[in-house]
């Protein structure tokens, strides 16, 4: 079987190292950041993947004909298949469990930041007492970049009351809502109603509202329901069901 390891902090590959569903498979879950040549995931995430060249092709099962992937993120590891979606009829990702993988989530909407505090109960310094902090905060200078964690439109573009300063919400669809809080100022061109892309830039770290020095403010919401960015991986688009979930299970495990 023959691999391939990339980082999906700098997902780049050429045609005559890479067959063209690795590609394919790169530019589906991450885009490149405005500017780059390269997309911005987690510091510590990985993308594997594997293809069974070395077996006969009437061997191998319809699964890993396609293309059977590996990642690592983080500490996850995450088997992903390239498989025909029986509500539209094109190849598309699942993972093992039969959920449909759209693009990536950037966990880091500032490349140039650095994590401070994370998703979970803490003393806010300005507030003076412990409360949920339901987001992760990343520091950077007044004015560093920040950009789109995924494709979508534009909620809201303005100031908040409730001490999140200059913000931006983005709808990515599927239930999936990220918001960019203390900003200092946005993109030109970012109102609500505009569609952006992953990668995108769409304002500038600030620390308006109640913040004590220049950061984003990066919350991640499924469903209305706020959740750790450091977690989310995947925009999940549904799951397969009834019988299309048994033969996707079928497939899968003539590929163990």
């Amino acid at each position: 079987m023959l691999l391939a390891a990339l980082s999906l902090s700098a997902c780049t590959t050429t045609a005559e190292t890479s067959p063209p569903t690795e590609t394919s498979a790169i530019d589906h879950f991450v885009s490149p950041i405005q500017g780059k040549e390269e997309g911005a995931t987690g510091p510590d995430d990985r993308l594997r993947l594997s293809y069974a060249a070395d077996k006969p092709a009437p061997s191998r099962s319809p699964a890993s004909r396609a293309l059977d992937m590996v990642l690592q993120l983080g500490d996850n590891t995450i088997s992903v298949y390239r498989y025909r979606d029986p509500a539209s009829g094109k190849s598309a990702f699942f993972d093992g469990d039969g959920n449909k993988l759209g693009q990536y989530l950037l966990r880091n909407p500032v490349p140039d930041g650095k994590p401070t505090s994370g998703f979970g109960r803490r003393y806010h310094p300005v507030l003076g007492y412990s409360r949920m902090h339901s987001g992760a905060d990343w520091s950077a200078p007044t004015g560093t970049p920040i950009y789109a964690a995924a494709d979508g439109v534009v909620t809201f573009a303005g100031t908040r009351s409730g001490g999140e300063g200059k913000q931006i919400v983005i709808d990515h669809g599927h239930g999936y809502q990220t918001s960019y809080s203390h900003e200092s100022k946005f993109a030109k061109g970012i109102k609500a109603g505009v569609h952006v892309e992953q990668g995108q830039l769409i304002g500038y770290v600030g620390r308006t509202g109640l913040a004590t020095g220049s950061h984003l403010h990066y919350e991640v919401s499924i469903n209305g329901t706020k959740v750790d960015p450091r977690k989310v991986h995947f925009i999940r688009e549904g799951r397969l069901e009834g019988a299309d979930l048994a033969r996707f299970e079928k497939y899968v495990k003539e590929d163990a």
